[in-house]
């Protein structure tokens, strides 16, 4: 039953019920098509997500809301996503069109005409802007050409979706929070992907290799070698917890101790950077 758990009823409950887990998200999870776990699903007799009446009937308000807010999470984490691909780093001319984007000019342009702000407003407000304080703060080696040489969305997903499943099973699926054992654990970065992609396009960009490819390979010798400190095996509800903003002086205070890891990719960088040479370790 453990290399089957979709036969145990109890469990498929668990996860599509109670979780909240759609049939694609479960899907991916066991590794079956998505129209034998619905299959499964119509066995062990549970309503489909849809079916708002029979859920609150047979398990409460508080497990159809559950459901519900986890289908806009992963609706939002989608739309963020095609937002990057379609929006990042591109003009209101390039996303609205010439026309549309002067009307949305002169709309901020409208909105802020007229408005007297103090010099003192005008000094906090860009005191509070500035570094670390502004919330796309990248570490300080952000460079917009990156993401013309290099596809960003498919090195995260090439890279999260081998690493996050090593780092899961080398940690027997138990969470290292709560110590839930759970098939749902994931892995959470406690060196945020954005400052190691940053730091390793920075160095590519030195030695004139910047592409996608070189990218992902760097991106692998580097998790090779530091995946026990960068990464943690967490479940989704403390993985939720640890990402809510009432907790990020916690995460950016354990980010702030690994950022030795990336200083080899700035000082003075080579082609033969020493990380290179670790790759088969």
């Amino acid at each position: 039953m453990s290399q089957t758990p979709w036969r145990d009823k109890e469990w498929f409950i668990s996860q599509f019920i109670y979780e909240g887990k759609s049939i694609n998200e479960l899907s991916k999870e066991w590794g079956l098509d998505w129209s034998s776990v619905d299959r499964w699903r119509q066995i062990h007799g549970l309503p489909k997500h849809s079916e708002k009446e029979k859920i609150i009937q047979w398990y409460g308000i508080e497990i159809w809301n559950n459901i519900v807010e986890r289908k806009k999470h992963s609706y939002s984490v989608a739309n963020k996503r095609k937002a990057e691909i379609m929006y990042k780093n591109k003009r209101y001319e390039e996303i609205h069109g010439v026309e549309k984007a002067q009307k949305i000019k002169n709309k901020i342009s409208l909105s802020n005409k007229n408005v007297k702000r103090s010099t003192s407003f005008k000094e906090n407000l860009s005191a509070r802007q500035k570094g670390r304080k502004n919330s796309n703060w990248k570490g300080g080696f952000y460079s917009s050409h990156v993401y013309k040489e290099v596809d960003r969305i498919y090195v995260k997903q090439y890279v999260l979706d081998t690493w996050n499943k090593h780092i899961v099973i080398e940690r027997d699926y138990t969470c290292e929070s709560c110590g839930k054992k759970t098939i749902a654990c994931n892995g959470h970065h406690v060196l945020s992907f954005t400052k190691i992609f940053d730091a390793i396009c920075f160095y590519l960009s030195q030695v004139n290799q910047l592409n996608t490819m070189s990218v992902i390979t760097q991106m692998h010798i580097f998790h090779k070698q530091h995946h026990d400190k960068i990464y943690k095996c967490l479940c989704p509800s403390c993985h939720q917890h640890i990402h809510k903003q009432d907790n990020f002086a916690i995460r950016n205070w354990e980010e702030n101790q690994l950022l030795y890891l990336l200083e080899p990719y700035f000082s003075n960088p080579e082609p033969s950077l020493k990380f290179r040479g670790n790759a088969g370790d």
